[in-house]
């Protein structure tokens, strides 16, 4: 993520584009190796507070 920020502030570096790039190549394969289960606990974080005003439990 610092790596990313870096890039940020100076997007025209080639270096820091090359190194922002390999960043976010690893982040992705972090996240695509998480299990499909966390998109369902997050989906349920977001969904259950709608569900419990819905029923007017919340």
């Amino acid at each position: 993520m610092q790596t990313l920020a870096e890039a940020g502030k100076n997007p025209q570096e080639s270096t820091k584009q090359k190194t922002a790039k390999t960043a976010i190549t690893m982040l992705k394969g972090i996240f695509s190796s998480l299990p499909a289960i966390a998109s369902l606990v997050e989906a349920g974080h977001k969904l259950l507070p709608a569900i419990a005003k819905l029923f007017s439990l919340g």
